[in-house]
């Protein structure tokens, strides 16, 4: 098989300058990351880091800062409305079962509520005050507070679903940087550029405090991050490197630590308030642990919390210390998050080297992180043309293309000699064709190219673009690209439908439809097959993810188009509030669409007809785990790779689990695969192997042969390493087998020498020289005992049975067939498809071409060095 290695993509991710996670009482664990662009990333930490789906920035927009607010507690108002304990207990649960609200802010003084189902702005309202710095809710997630260019701390009211001004605090002569509620709401602790470090009266918005942080030089001291501990403790970091830990009660400084060689950006403490992380321009991560008596603080979790907790509050020697020290990141570090509801607290940081990294909290600093691609996994950033030998890249409004570069043909006795890996030599090397910003208003939330290369399909938050993409016929390599503005049909979504953005596309293997996922959740059909004269149909609307009953009744009154509305079922409000379809597939012979959303739903619909099919929990594991990719085998089965790192396949026509799928598709999986922290991004098929596809990962593409079982749970399923393994006990028992027969050889030939030498002297043939050798006086012969063929063929079994033996305790089991064969050669992959038979395109963006083009790091001198 030949494989294009494309390095050429020069894909550029944004910084990260937010991280926050979801409060504890939301359903979901979700994780918002913010970049400078103004996208924002949601995840979720389940068996593994989940990436979810991209809120697409608005063009030219900024972020800063984000945060989440999820209420679960009644108001004064609301006790008094309902009288009985009953219908308190019922409202707090319709309040628990509601979905988190993301808010976002940024230098562009425009505070943003966000729809985490239409993925797109639900609510937005000036900050009153210039550029926001910083912005916060209470614990009792009723407030908003927000830190501006100004100098004032601005409160919105959010109750209600509402987002609404409420008033502000008085003025200081710099601009809030940060700020942190305390846990009882009654103070708001800030951090400013003048160095000081304030604490508010929430209710008489007046300053109860001012703490100053001494300078250096002439420079005012900027307070970049401040937090307030659940024991009431007030931390901060600033622009000296330092963090100081303040007295909440004198209000003096308590102790103060250099923890980096340059600006403190970040902070973050664990819900117990014993830990801090900080962290800033100098990337190093630093931990400080709160110590009581010579004694490391108790957890809460502890069986004497309590009294362990009013101990340490009423303890004089309570002293933090470094605890620990780690550099997992080049550049500077912007945003730190410690969750507060997971199994064990998930510490995520990120910033301009734009990685995401991720390790247990209490395991750090001796814990390796586990690093997030610096690109969204399961993000479809890239298109590749199979027949046109094109690849198309997406980034932020801008589409870029790239044609596949040819190599020697290779005959097919030479190709069976070559080496896996050996490099062929290419004739022609890749080119740029085409480099095109569109005009949004929004990034682009997809984009997708034909297989032929003739067609480009890219939609942002108003709407669906398409472009014909025509070759020269001359040698210049040039492109005329035309925008076909009678796409799309008015009727591709129905008139109560607000939103015409498509969040998934994908072009029918003849090119004759094309298939969008829209924000609402239609999946609509549209007739392309007449592009060329401008004359576009939609043939149909599938409904399947619009389950509620209100949007049922709406798409079963529908009558301009065929709509086959869904059949209702019962979601509570936190997947209906945040629902949105994610990914796409059609079967090779464009007869099934497959599509999955945010929520987990998987269904399968014919194309263009009326039926279609919510799966059914595959043994339970949709209950725990996300599906990550979906995709059609060759025989028309559906392939389902979930977060679990679980395979399940459905067979449309049967309305059911594959036999494959409920032997093997949970409980089966080896080890070395199910353990992977990577999740699969997508599923590939070549035509020369139908029972096969190909799953492939950031860091792997393991091949999966659905006609047998998956074999051993501890197999070595690495090919490469597999490859060595045998080679090294093969080489290692042929050595010892041929030092044995060396041993046997030299005790035979001793053993002849002896019975050779009791013969003669038996016989009185021998006599001794002077010199004490012996010799005959007749011709003797060597007689040479050959080993009987029985004799040499155990020997030769034995032998084999200790090769068996071994590879069998290295994991690999001759007896079983390799299944799950899997290569780690490709790192940092961004896409892999089969262009024909025995060619593969794989995409890689490695993160040190990546960080190449990034501005320069925290210069830190070592020794020996100038």
């Amino acid at each position: 098989m030949q494989v294009h290695r494309c390095r050429f993509v020069d894909y550029v991710p944004q910084a990260i300058n937010a991280i926050e996670y979801a409060p504890k009482s939301s359903i979901r664990p979700h994780i918002a990351i913010g970049r400078a662009n103004g996208d924002i990333e949601l995840w979720q930490a389940k068996e593994n880091f989940i990436y979810v789906k991209t809120i697409p920035g608005i063009v030219n927009g900024s972020l800063e800062t984000l945060a989440w607010s999820h209420r679960t507690s009644l108001t004064d108002d609301e006790l008094e409305l309902f009288d009985t304990e009953k219908e308190r207990t019922k409202f707090k649960k319709q309040l628990k079962e509601k979905a988190p609200r993301l808010f976002s802010a940024g230098l562009n003084s425009v505070i943003i509520e966000w729809d985490l189902s239409k993925l797109a702005p639900k609510a937005a309202v000036d900050s009153y005050g210039g550029a926001v710095w910083c912005m916060a809710t209470n614990h009792a997630q009723s407030k908003l507070a927000v830190g501006t260019e100004d100098g004032h701390i601005r409160i919105f009211d959010i109750l209600d679903d509402q987002l609404t001004y409420q008033h502000c605090f008085d003025k200081v002569n710099s601009r809030i940087l940060s700020l942190a509620w305390s846990h009882d709401d009654r103070t708001i602790v800030t951090g400013s550029a003048d160095s000081c470090v304030r604490i508010w009266d929430a209710s008489t918005r007046r300053m109860g405090a001012r703490m100053t942080l001494p300078r250096e030089g002439r420079e005012q001291t900027l307070v970049w991050a401040v937090t307030a501990l659940k024991s009431g403790a007030i931390v901060s970091g600033d622009s000296r490197g330092h963090v100081v830990f303040w007295d909440p009660v004198m209000h003096v400084i308590q102790q103060d630590f250099k923890a980096l060689g340059a600006d403190v950006l970040c902070l973050a403490g664990d819900a117990d308030g014993n830990t801090v992380f900080a962290s800033g321009v100098d990337p190093k991560i630093t931990q400080f642990k709160l110590f009581v008596g010579g004694k490391l603080a108790a957890t809460s979790d502890n069986k004497d919390s309590a009294s362990a907790i009013k101990r340490k509050i009423n303890a004089r020697n309570r002293k933090w210390q470094l605890a620990g020290i780690r550099r997992y990141h080049t550049h500077d570090v912007r945003a730190l998050a410690v969750s507060s509801h997971l199994k064990t607290d998930l510490l995520i940081s990120g910033g301009i080297d734009t990685q995401v990294t991720s390790c247990e909290a209490h395991s750090f600093p001796n814990e390796n992180p586990h690093r997030q691609p610096c690109f969204t996994p399961q993000n479809s950033i890239i298109s590749v043309a199979a027949k046109g030998g094109l690849i198309l890249q997406r980034q932020e409004t801008t589409l870029k293309l790239w044609e596949l570069g040819k190599a020697e043909p290779v005959s097919k006795l030479l190709g069976d000699q070559m080496e896996s890996g050996q490099s062929l030599q290419v004739y022609e090397r890749q080119k740029d064709l085409l480099r095109m910003n569109l005009k949004a208003k929004t990034n682009l939330l997809c984009s997708v190219i034909s297989p032929s290369g003739s067609l480009v399909a890219a939609s942002d938050a108003e709407g669906p673009k398409l472009y014909s993409i025509v070759r020269s016929d001359d040698s210049t390599n040039g492109v005329r690209v035309r925008r076909i503005k009678s796409f799309p049909p008015d009727n591709f979504v129905p008139e109560y439908s607000e939103n015409r953005g498509a969040v998934q596309m994908q072009f029918t293997n003849d090119e004759t439809m094309l298939v969008l996922a829209t924000m609402d959740g239609f999946i609509s059909v549209v007739d392309i097959s007449n592009w060329e004269a401008g004359e576009f149909d939609t043939i149909c609307r599938h409904c399947c993810h619009r389950s509620q009953k209100s949007d049922v009744e709406a798409d079963a009154g529908c009558s301009d188009v065929p709509t086959y509305p869904a059949i209702p079922r019962s979601l509570i409000e936190a997947d209906t509030a945040t629902r949105t379809i994610v990914r796409l597939a059609i079967s090779a012979d464009d007869r099934y669409v497959a599509a999955s959303d945010s929520t987990g739903a998987v269904t399968v619909s014919v194309l263009g007809k009326g039926k279609q099919a919510l799966l059914p929990d595959a043994n339970g594991a949709a209950k725990t785990s996300m599906p990550t990719a979906i995709g059609f085998d060759l025989n028309n089965n559906l392939v389902i790779a979930s977060s679990a790192n679980h395979v399940h396949v459905w067979d449309p026509a049967e309305s059911k689990y594959t036999q494959w799928s409920r032997a093997y598709g949970t409980k089966q999986i080896p080890k070395r695969f199910d353990s992977l922290m990577d999740c699969v991004s997508g599923i590939l098929t070549s035509p020369a192997e139908p029972s096969c596809v190909y799953l492939w990962a950031a860091t792997h593409i393991t091949r999966v042969d659905f006609s047998q079982p998956p074999g051993s749970a501890r197999a070595v399923l690495n090919v490469h390493k597999r490859k060595k393994i045998e080679q090294s006990i093969i080489e290692k028992v042929v050595e010892e087998k041929e030092a044995c027969e060396r041993r046997s050889e030299r005790h035979e030939q001793k053993r002849m020498r002896k019975q050779l030498v009791g013969s003669d002297q038996a016989n009185g043939d021998s006599s001794m020289d002077v010199d004490g050798e012996t010799t005959s006086n007749a011709d003797t012969e060597k007689t040479v005992v050959a080993e009987s063929p029985d004799a040499k063929s155990q020997s030769s079994r034995d032998w084999e049975s200790t090769i068996i033996a071994r590879l069998r305790e290295a994991g690999i089991d001759v007896s079983e067939p390799h299944n799950f064969r899997m290569t780690q050669r490709y790192q940092s992959l961004m896409h892999a498809s089969f262009i024909d038979t025995n060619t593969l395109a794989v995409v890689e963006r490695p993160w040190v071409d990546v960080a190449s083009v990034l501005p320069s790091a925290y210069h830190r001198h070592k020794f020996g060095h100038s």
